[in-house]
């Protein structure tokens, strides 16, 4: 079957963006789309659905914001596989490329980037210093053949560590590093997690992401065994990528 075996019932009580999504979710069951290939673009589907391409496009958003179709830049839009969703768990701390080499997953790295700069209220205010005094943040985008997500990361002053010694882009295991270097032990994180719509320096580091993709953003405190304030984390992954899994015992 193809789009112009589909009706859409102008007449319906169902907003037609509605019965769009539901005609592509039934388009994705099948073949040659099942197994991979390209869906229509929006001008396609809306021309042989005789709907508005302002349609079509809830229709896509709501597919997106299902996990049911993923949209790769320059490439077009396809099916969503369980193969494709990167899956990182919430059970244990760990970092990012850590749970990727448990999962035999090859992340290259795309972005890595130090710079002195003054702190934002926000930061200021999660590691307990001053919003004047410049700080060390790195910045790292990782992905398989695009970026997928990146990561600003910035460091407690108290600590001592200077530019040169984040300059190695070799420190994969970033907190692990900091452990040796700085002869503590991370012990935990408080973390948040929440979703957002990417903004104009989100899409800047991802650009697969459009005003479409949803964002997921942890934001990670991180701490060492005596309870002082080593870093905080915010990380934004692309929502069509990820899943975050939880394992809860009573």
């Amino acid at each position: 079957m193809d789009l112009r075996d589909y009706f859409v019932d102008k007449d319906s009580r169902t907003p037609l963006y509605l019965q769009v999504e539901e005609i592509l979710i039934d388009l994705l069951r099948q073949e040659p789309y099942a197994s991979g290939e390209k869906l229509p673009n929006e001008w396609e589907i809306s021309t042989q659905l005789d709907v508005s391409r302002n349609t079509v496009r809830k229709a896509m958003y709501g597919l997106l914001n299902k996990n049911l179709i993923v949209r790769k830049k320059n490439r077009g839009t396809f099916k969503q596989t369980e193969e494709q969703r990167i899956k990182t768990t919430l059970n244990n701390w760990y970092s990012f490329n850590e749970d990727m080499q448990r999962q035999k997953k090859d992340f290259k790295l795309f972005e890595y980037v130090v710079t002195p700069e003054k702190p934002s209220l926000e930061i200021s205010t999660k590691l307990d210093i001053s919003p004047n005094k410049k700080i060390l943040k790195l910045l790292r985008t990782k992905g398989y053949l695009e970026p997928e997500l990146y990561v600003e990361s910035y460091f407690h002053p108290d600590l001592g560590l200077t530019a040169d010694d984040l300059e190695q882009k070799e420190i994969m295991k970033l907190y692990e590093f900091l452990e040796k270097k700085l002869t503590i032990t991370i012990v935990f994180s408080h973390e948040e997690i929440s979703a957002s719509m990417p903004t104009e320096a989100t899409r800047k580091h991802l650009p697969a992401a459009d005003e479409t993709t949803p964002i997921i953003v942890r934001k990670m405190l991180i701490h060492d065994e005596d309870g002082n304030k080593i870093a905080y984390s915010i990380g934004h992954y692309l929502a069509t990528r990820f899943v975050f899994s939880l394992n809860i015992s009573r």
